[in-house]
């Protein structure tokens, strides 16, 4: 089975560094990508749309296989859009705390709504450079507070501006080609960031055929790698 990892904002492939090998110890093949204006893929944030997200991802995916999508955060949208242009080459997508929306809405439509979150009021929003940003105050205290010092010290060193136009396009999904995939939902019982408030509410609002919950803060792939690995392969079957 191979998976593709997608990171939330602010982040990079090196966020999955502790899920990569486990995976692999499984006996599959994974592999976790920046996606555009993050770690080794540079560009203005001006730029990165969820279109070129989308080319991004898709490029990463092997065209002789199936791939399973595991995606973290804000871009289950990114999910959502490479199930509905390649139905065909994604085996099933796993929305671990993430926005997995309904057809014509946006991040930007729930963000605020998330009366639990304790994410919004540390996001600064530039609108002439088009990007988003995360004071580093709420680091530990939001995204990390479960997880390791040494694992705060290497998100903080790590962590960029988010590119902004991904968060407010609306979704473009269709039943019988995104309806198709399979989806699976991890929640992340003691998440910060994307509450548990709000997992539900998306839960209720798009159906899955597999749920785990995970007793674990927003970076559960530091926290509980070994527990959110066990959970990956159990909603993907193998």
């Amino acid at each position: 089975m191979h998976f593709l990892l997608i990171h939330g904002s602010w982040h990079g492939a090196w966020c999955w560094h502790k899920i990569v090998p486990r995976l692999q110890a499984e006996g599959h093949s994974a592999h976790a990508i920046d996606l555009p204006g993050r770690g080794r893929s540079p560009a203005r944030s001006q730029l990165v749309s969820l279109k070129s997200m989308v080319g991004a991802a898709l490029a990463a995916m092997p065209e002789d296989q199936t791939t399973t999508i595991v995606v973290h955060s804000r871009y289950g949208v990114l999910a959502s859009q490479l199930a509905e242009l390649a139905p065909e080459r994604i085996a099933r997508t796993i929305y671990l705390a993430s926005f997995m929306l309904p057809n014509g809405k946006a991040v930007a439509d729930y963000f605020r709504e998330d009366r639990d979150s304790q994410l919004p009021p540390f996001v600064d929003i530039n609108r002439l450079g088009l990007w988003d940003w995360l004071r580093p105050e709420a680091y530990r205290h939001v995204l990390y507070h479960d997880c390791r010092d040494e694992d705060n010290a290497l998100a903080a060193s790590l962590l960029c501006r988010e590119p902004l136009r991904p968060a407010i396009g609306k979704l473009r999904l269709t039943d019988d080609r995104y309806g198709r995939v399979p989806r699976g939902y991890i929640r992340l019982s003691e998440d910060r960031a994307v509450s548990p408030f709000l997992q539900d509410r998306l839960l209720n609002e798009t159906s899955c055929d597999r749920v785990e919950t995970v007793q674990a803060g927003h970076s559960a792939y530091f926290s509980k790698p070994d527990q959110l690995t066990a959970a990956i392969c159990r909603i993907a079957g193998g």
